[in-house]
């Protein structure tokens, strides 16, 4: 897909982070641009700074764990826009990564609520854009492109965030069916998952947006606590990859029809040797120094 100018992006979670830095890149290449996000504020300051770029964009707010919300994001893209060329479901929640007390309970520990809301949003939300949006663009009988993010967790294993990594492993292998299935038709619309590393952005504080009806009343934090999160989650990823890096990597691959996004600090050799423990059938090994950082060493491979 090479085309862009006077095509229309939309982009949910689009207010901050990659988001917002995928709604700055595709208007510089002159296409349209819809940004939603449950963030009021940030949505409306995120389009007005937009704007003042002269890039022509509309702020929906959408909740993508809720069907409805995304289908009048989808009504009033077509009302406005009359078409949509690029699909970026990107809006994901940290789950069980928000909180230092979340972090390190163990799964069966963890509340149903906090289960059902990170489900709600990185899984629900992908297919619910996917429901909403795909069949109006293959009909349009026009090049497109939808693009999932994920995140490196869902391409490797570890003992710390079980349910955010559950999520994003599940977005991996939706976004992978759904690569075959548009094949399968020949559709000139293709897609691609996003799988990036340390981003600076803030979704390690993104339980600032979790709603009250998915809070149990013994894990509720005061917004005194969301206050000192979002301060350790912009200390904990400022060292990360500029969300821009990554918006310009996914332009590219969308021009070149590429599946697999990965950025440049993906540790390859986890996911290779996590690969090589499967095919082994050996059982995964922990890094007791880090347990994030399973299968840190190689399998020992049996001749046959």
């Amino acid at each position: 897909m090479h085309i862009f100018k006077d095509q229309v992006a939309v982009i949910t979670g689009g207010a901050s982070g990659i988001g917002k830095a995928f709604a700055y890149q595709f208007g510089t290449e002159g296409m349209k641009v819809v940004i939603a996000d449950v963030e009021e504020n940030s949505l409306n300051n995120t389009v007005s700074e937009l704007q003042s770029h002269d890039i022509e964009v509309i702020g929906i707010i959408t909740d993508v764990s809720n069907q409805k919300d995304v289908a009048n994001l989808y009504k009033k893209t077509i009302d406005h826009f009359g078409k949509v060329h690029i699909l970026c479901n990107n809006a994901g929640v940290a789950g069980d990564l928000d909180f230092v007390g979340q972090r390190n309970k163990p799964l069966w520990e963890q509340s149903s609520s906090l289960w059902d809301w990170t489900f709600g949003v990185n899984v629900s939300g992908v297919l619910n854009g996917i429901k909403e949006f795909l069949p109006s663009m293959l009909k349009q009988n026009e090049p497109g492109h939808i693009v999932n993010t994920a995140s490196m967790a869902g391409l490797l294993g570890g003992s710390t965030s079980g349910i955010y990594g559950a999520t994003k492993h599940a977005v991996v292998r939706i976004s992978e069916a759904l690569f075959f299935q548009l094949e399968e038709i020949d559709s000139p619309i293709k897609a691609s998952v996003l799988c990036p590393g340390i981003i600076n952005t803030r979704i390690f504080s993104s339980g600032r947006n979790r709603p009250d009806s998915m809070w149990e009343n013994s894990e509720k934090p005061t917004l005194k606590m969301i206050d000192e999160q979002i301060r350790q989650g912009d200390k904990h990823f400022s060292h990360g990859l500029p969300p821009e890096i990554v918006a310009k990597q996914v332009m590219q691959a969308i021009q070149d029809e590429q599946f697999w996004i990965l950025t440049e600090d993906v540790p390859l050799n986890r996911i290779k040797n996590r690969t090589e423990h499967i095919i082994g059938m050996q059982n995964p090994i922990l890094s007791k120094k880090n347990p994030s950082e399973s299968y840190s060493n190689p399998p020992i491979m049996e001749d046959n």
